[in-house]
């Protein structure tokens, strides 16, 4: 036995000092432990990217789930499925080659806070490691989204412009929406994202404005049937307006609600914080506070700008009167001026020939500025729409009447003589907005139609309260919020100075707060393009009105041309006062297809780190979706 140890230890020892051939045998142990961890390496990195994956997953399941957490039904639109449909979106059955896939939301309230879970398993297989005895090895991932409810105050300001009814871009699924379109959608997913998906939310309080060239507010001001808040004006909003045509709705030519801007002076600096004297349309005051002058009901007069007179009057024919005079000795057939009633017409126009006890007859003015041109010489009085009171002719370059100071040769008008009065004119109809306008990218289709004084007046706003039943805003957003065109402009300040005005006045507008929390407030702005002012709405600088008044009036700056820079600095101001209150609101601005550089800039300064520069259905439908998520402070906590 001891000899065959010998022989063994002999051959070893051989075997050790042997040097032949053993490069392949050291190579092919080395190689081994190389292989297993090349394969470890390739495994490991499928199983993080399953891992990111699912984590992925079950991020925007609890998101989903937190939005829709007061839905508990079983329905597409419930919790579960919606936290599901956002898992699956993002993890699909057998991605990678996994199996078992398990998800479970669950949902429960902590502390008053609605707390959205969702937890995830899925098996990987291995591939290479399945030599060394690791067939399979087990991913899970978890995450909570929570949503605090706290009272919350909201107005939302939306664009109505004509231009809404422009197409977007298609879509991923080759499907082309018009803008308002797409904001209808974009709204009613934030209002989902506020009430959770449910139907109801005590502690939340809404409000919107849609706003193009005018806002429609006038009837939401207390007392509005004071002379001190609302001018009035004869037959329109006043005490004659039953007399004449029977009460509002049933005159077609009542006062809708549309107001012109406040009070204010022309030129205002360039400081924001400074607010000029009698500056009355960039503040939280309200028409009869204290020094703070009444409104003036947005009036158009009977005409429609593009259709109205091919010739103007002469520099002299100007001359004669403040305004000026229009030329219309050829009044062309098809014209879209406005038709007063025939039992009442005579007596609204020609009431101020005999008495001055009606200052704001808007009808007479613009007739008389409108016909005077058509008064060619006394011996053809006889056919002239302009006469004295007795009939005869009246002769503008004689003590002309002069409507500021209310002195000069008193006139009638007779209406039976306007041209194309009988054959052309169109009887005037309540307006009221189409709430398809703008479905489609056409100008004939869809469209709110002329004639009206209210022309260009959106629907009445809706004042901040708690406990509306969501269905109360997306009818609004239904109906009430539709492209108002053809349109005569866009005046992102009239929006925001009503807004804000609606939102922070709880002293005025009042509302309930049901919880003794202060609330969250926050002002949502939107809009589709820059300031536009201009005759480039109707080719007319003295036939366009505007929230300022007449264009051609330069009601808020020295020169015509500069409306639109004094309108956004007016825009500005109104920012700056809004961003100076006790409790500011959050300014969000979502700005759809908006490329001008000094409008932006402006959007900037107003709601800093909070614009969204938005280009197609998707991006606007994120925007709002992203601030209703602030809003509700919905975020993910694991």
């Amino acid at each position: 036995m001891a000899g065959a140890f010998r022989g063994a230890a002999q051959l070893g020892r051989r075997l050790w000092r042997d040097r032949r051939g053993s490069a392949i045998t050291l190579m092919v142990v080395g190689l081994i432990p190389g292989i297993a961890a090349l394969g470890s390496a390739i495994d490991t990195g499928r199983v993080y990217i399953v891992k990111s994956q699912l984590q992925a997953g079950v991020d925007a399941a609890a998101l989903a789930g937190a939005r829709a957490f007061a839905v508990a039904d079983t329905s597409p639109a419930g919790r579960d499925a919606q936290a599901m449909a956002y898992f699956r979106g993002n993890f699909t059955d057998g991605y990678m080659g996994t199996t078992g896939l398990t998800v479970t939301p669950t949902f429960t309230a902590i502390d008053g806070r609605n707390n959205t879970t969702v937890r995830a398993s899925a098996i990987v297989p291995m591939s290479f490691m399945r030599a060394f005895g690791f067939d399979r090895q087990t991913v899970t991932a978890v995450a909570r989204a929570e949503i605090q409810p706290h009272p919350l105050e909201v107005m939302m300001v939306l664009d109505n412009t004509g231009s809404l009814k422009d197409n977007l871009p298609r879509d991923a699924n080759g499907v082309v929406k018009t803008r308002i379109t797409a904001l209808k959608d974009a709204a009613k997913s934030f209002l989902g994202v506020l009430y959770q998906g449910g139907t109801a939310r005590p502690d939340l309080a809404m409000g919107m404005v849609m706003y193009d060239i005018t806002v429609n507010v006038g009837k939401l001001l207390p007392n509005w049937q004071s002379p001190t808040v609302i001018r009035q004006q004869f037959a329109f909003n006043d005490q004659y307006m039953a007399q004449y045509g029977g009460s509002w709705p049933a005159n077609h030519l009542a006062w809708k609600g549309c107001v012109f801007a406040d009070d204010s002076v022309k030129d205002l600096n360039s400081t924001l914080t400074y607010r000029e004297p009698d500056a009355w349309d960039i503040d939280r005051t309200l028409p009869g506070e204290g020094g703070h002058p009444p409104l003036s009901p947005y009036f158009i007069p009977p005409m429609y700008v593009p259709q109205l007179a091919q010739d103007k009057a002469t520099a002299a024919e100007r001359a004669l009167n403040t305004g000026g005079f229009y030329k219309v000795a050829g009044v062309e057939p098809n014209n879209n001026l406005y038709r007063l009633d025939a039992t009442y017409a005579d007596p609204m126009l020609n009431y101020d020939a005999y008495s001055n006890d009606f200052q704001n007859n808007p009808y007479r003015r613009w007739l008389y500025m409108m016909y005077i041109g058509l008064n060619d010489g006394a011996g053809s009085a006889g056919n002239d729409v302009i006469t004295r009171t007795d009939g005869s002719y009246y002769d503008p370059a004689v003590a002309p009447w002069n409507f500021s100071t209310r002195t000069g040769t008193p006139f009638k008008i007779n209406y039976g003589r306007i041209p194309n009065f009988s054959t052309d004119w169109k009887v005037a109809t309540e307006y009221s907005v189409n709430p398809l306008g703008g479905s489609v990218n056409d100008g004939t289709k869809n469209r709110t139609e002329f004639p009206s004084p209210n022309w260009q007046c959106p629907e009445e706003a809706l004042p901040v309260a708690y406990g509306r039943d969501r269905s109360a805003y997306t009818t609004m957003i239904d109906q009430k919020n539709a492209a108002i065109y053809p349109a005569n402009g866009t005046l992102h300040h009239a929006g925001l100075l009503w807004g804000y005005r609606l939102l922070v006045r709880d002293d005025v507008f009042r509302r309930t707060n049901p919880s003794r929390e202060s609330p969250k407030r926050a002002l949502v702005f939107m809009t589709d393009g820059e300031t536009a002012l201009g005759t480039s709405q109707n080719g007319y600088t003295d036939r366009t009105w505007t929230f300022y008044g007449n264009y051609a009036d330069s009601p808020i700056s020295s020169t015509p041309g500069g409306l639109t820079g004094q309108s956004e600095r007016r825009f500005a101001k109104t920012c700056a006062s809004l961003q100076a209150e006790a409790n500011p609101p959050t300014v969000y601005i979502v700005a759809l297809t908006t490329t001008d550089a000094n409008t932006l800039s402006m959007f900037e300064k107003c709601a800093p780190g909070h614009v969204y520069r938005t280009s197609d259905a998707a991006t606007l439908t994120a925007a709002f979706n992203d601030i209703a998520a602030e809003l509700v402070d919905l975020h993910l906590v694991q």
